[in-house]
């Protein structure tokens, strides 16, 4: 990397795994620089993920640093975040035309990859051969992956964790699969959603058209749950490593030095870390950039439903001194499960799933909508201009530049998100 760079790593409650790490931290802070960049993956990675993550960004950031105006005056250090995401298993064909072992197979392996509990994973792992032809089993699977919910799920995506908890085994399966839900209205999947399954196998086979719906087997539909389930774990664990860890380091980082900037970038999920930091610290946050965020499009908004409701993070753009800005691509084909299942058991079908029509998308597919100071632009080749100001949310549409969920290190990613920086 060719910025002074260190990492700080937290466990699934925020806390800081080794002290040397943040006296690393502080090294680096007593060079005096006058910009501190904080950066989170997201769930789909380990901890050597995050860091070639990071050092891909950095190289694209130092690549275009001459044609950012003023960032040869700015002396810029590193903070990489690493925090307990689950590890994905490679993708797997496992689609139309599959055999019904390899399907079993296919979810076997991701039990094995996504359930932390070993007792858990254990007993999940003996009912796979059962739940084809045992309503029992079915059941016995649902109650063990509810299990592994966090208690409550705050934010827009509250009603498909509801449904997760409460509906019966038969319209969870149902709607996971797809069932009668999809006889009237097959959706066209609009992209991603609110979450991050780069390397997910995806629910149909035709991510635009709507023909196919969703996969059919139990077996399938009951992989879709595994996905829905750590989803929901994630998304409380990217929280909890936001609010107490990062806004706690950020906190420390302000005491120690503090007329240095302060600059959040997120990933995927850690699209969510860094939000919820910006939200809980108290120190100063100068920018924030959002690189194919998971949360939903109306994250920071006011009033999205139209009843009064404002999203989780709605007083965000208000802390931060500077510039958000959120990359959104319709090429981000990572498909939100958990909200196509809200919107099943909810009969919301619309003419096309996760798109800005849906209540259940994601800003990383849509930008952020509905909220105040929101600027819809498009993401710039290196040595264009932009315009950022204070306190706003800056919705750049990455189609030409940015081709999936996690293509989120190229120079003008790089260049829009140093350009953020520099724009404090």
């Amino acid at each position: 990397m060719r910025l002074p760079y260190a990492d700080v790593e937290f466990d699934k409650k925020g806390a800081v795994v080794d002290a040397q790490q943040v006296k690393a931290v502080d090294e680096l802070l007593a060079k005096h620089p006058t910009d501190v960049v904080i950066l989170s993956h997201g769930w789909n990675n380990s901890h050597t993920d995050a860091k070639a993550l990071y050092e891909r960004l950095i190289d694209s950031i130092v690549t275009v640093r001459p044609q950012v105006t003023g960032a040869h005056d700015r002396d810029l250090v590193v903070v990489g975040v690493l925090w307990p995401s689950i590890q994905w298993a490679p993708p797997e064909d496992t689609g139309a035309g599959a055999g019904f072992a390899d399907e079993q197979d296919a979810l076997e392996q991701e039990i094995a990859d996504r359930i932390e509990n070993p007792a858990t994973r254990k007993k999940l792992l003996a009912l796979v051969p059962h739940l084809e032809t045992s309503s029992d089993a079915q059941k016995k699977f649902l109650e063990l992956l509810r299990s592994t919910l966090p208690k409550t799920s705050k934010g827009e995506d509250d009603s498909a964790f509801e449904v997760l908890k409460t509906a019966s085994a038969e319209e969870v399966l149902d709607a996971a699969r797809g069932g009668a839900a999809t006889d009237d209205a097959p959706p066209e999947v609009g992209g991603a959603a609110g979450i991050d399954p780069a390397g997910l196998p995806p629910l149909t086979d035709d991510l635009e058209g709507g023909g196919a719906g969703f996969l059919d087997s139990i077996v399938n539909a009951a992989r879709n749950l595994v996905n829905v389930t750590t989803y929901y774990t994630m998304k409380e664990r990217a929280g909890v490593v936001g609010t107490k860890g990062i806004a706690s380091l950020l906190d420390h980082i302000h005491s120690t030095a503090p007329d240095a900037r302060l600059h959040l970038v997120g990933h995927s999920f850690g699209g969510r870390a860094v939000t919820a930091a910006a939200l809980a610290t108290k120190a100063p946050v100068s920018s924030l950039s959002l690189l194919q965020a998971a949360y939903s499009h109306f994250g920071m908004a006011r009033d999205w439903d139209g009843g009064g409701k404002n999203g989780l993070f709605t007083k965000v753009p208000l802390k931060v001194d500077g510039p958000i800005i959120a990359t959104f691509t319709r090429n981000d084909k990572a498909v939100g499960l958990a909200y196509p299942i809200a919107s099943r058991l909810a009969q919301q079908i619309g003419v096309s799933l996760g798109d800005e029509n849906d209540p259940y998308g994601g800003i990383g597919r849509n930008g952020a909508l509905k909220t105040p100071g929101s600027v819809s632009a498009t993401l710039l080749d290196v040595g264009g201009t932009y315009s950022f100001t204070g306190h706003e949310v800056w919705s750049l549409n990455g189609d030409s530049f940015i081709t999936g969920h996690s293509d989120i290190t190229g120079r003008q990613v790089g260049y829009a998100v140093l350009s953020a920086v520099t724009g404090t």
